[in-house]
């Protein structure tokens, strides 16, 4: 008695993506595996409908094949909470062009809800699609466990903007100390003694170390900050809708009649401009009468009236110090471990 076996179905080939695209195998291999050293013409419509006939069937490179070939697929993924926030769009403008000097290509991908994003760049990268991941932590502290979990000992990772502490993944950090100290010893030099921060939120990492720092330089420069001066709001508002004017005046007046502030010290560039503008309502003037600082060196802060002394991530040092790290331990193929401080700095304009 004979039995009958169901063959397994074989993997998607090049040949089934060549047949349906209308390409020679050689073409398909120059567009997916970079062989062919340049004399393998293709357009960019058919590599972009190549890609496309990959992608629906499942199809993946052969990770020795791609070794064969000596080649990599020179684009490193950066995972983001959400590529609205202004501070990760200058994140990954200033990514992009320090990749593009080290010769790798940026895929940007963004986990707002779960991590099926960074699970699945992290099978591209086995599969030979992507080079290495950079995951951005910011506004992303409540994935950090799962996070953690996933990369866990992968040389082919990153974190950048919070120090996650995984064990075999490098991260570099915007030391959020240095320009914090450095606003504190300013208003000092100002002559400013009341300080108040204002910001939308307490909870995460990086707003925590910025009010120890705050309390620690204030302790020794005599000025009077500590808990008591950090006023919680803001969270939803929108510096550009005229609904919300009213309330910038409302926490203008608090910031004068509550806490008596000669100066404020602001969570986000965004929180500075509408204070900035309730001021001016108010006719209270800066920094004659009260101190702005704002926090992150937005592009508007350099040219608002008056310009915003802010603090800065000097993101291009720090940008290119991930790419760089990443670049050295994928030729590696071993991970770094370390926690690469990079300083904020005040940068300091009229207000």
């Amino acid at each position: 008695m004979s039995s009958a076996s169901t063959p397994s179905r074989r993997p998607p080939r090049m040949a089934d993506i060549a047949e349906r695209a209308g390409v020679s195998r050689m073409a398909v291999s120059a567009v997916l595996m970079g062989t062919g050293n340049g004399r393998i013409g293709v357009s960019a419509k058919t590599a972009e409908r190549i890609r496309q006939i990959a992608d629906e069937i499942g199809y993946r490179p052969n990770a020795a094949a791609r070794q064969l070939a000596g080649k990599r697929s020179g684009v490193i993924a950066i995972v983001a909470h959400s590529w609205k926030n202004f501070l990760a769009q200058r994140v990954l403008a200033w990514l992009h062009e320090s990749a593009e000097k080290q010769g790798f290509r940026i895929l940007a991908t963004q986990a707002t809800n779960s991590l099926d994003s960074v699970e699945q760049v992290l099978r591209d990268i086995r599969g030979g699609w992507v080079d290495g991941i950079v995951y951005l932590a910011h506004e992303n502290e409540p994935q950090w466990p799962d996070v953690a979990k996933l990369l866990n000992q992968n040389h082919d990772a990153i974190t950048v903007g919070g120090d996650l502490r995984i064990p075999g993944v490098t991260s570099v950090v915007s030391d959020v100390v240095a320009g914090a100290r450095s606003s504190i010893e300013l208003l000092r030099e100002r002559g400013c003694q009341r300080p108040v921060l204002i910001t939308e939120e307490t909870e995460s990492k990086a707003i925590q170390a910025r009010i120890a720092a705050y309390v620690s330089a204030s302790t020794e420069c005599g000025i009077a900050f500590g808990p008591d001066r950090v006023h919680r709001e803001t969270q939803g508002w929108m510096v550009s809708d005229p609904a919300h004017y009213a309330r910038f005046e409302a926490l203008a007046r608090t910031i004068l009649d509550k806490f008596h502030a000669d100066s404020v010290l602001c969570d986000t560039d965004f929180t500075a401009v509408g204070l900035l503008r309730a001021f001016r309502r108010l006719g209270i003037r800066v920094p004659q009468e009260i101190s702005v600082i704002g926090w992150g060196d937005l592009q508007f802060s350099a040219v608002f009236d008056p310009r915003i002394t802010t603090v800065t991530h000097q993101l291009p040092e720090l940008l290119t110090e991930v790419v760089t790290r990443l670049h050295q331990q994928i030729e590696a193929g071993a991970g770094g471990g370390c926690t690469q401080l990079v300083e904020t700095q005040l940068v300091v304009r009229e207000t």
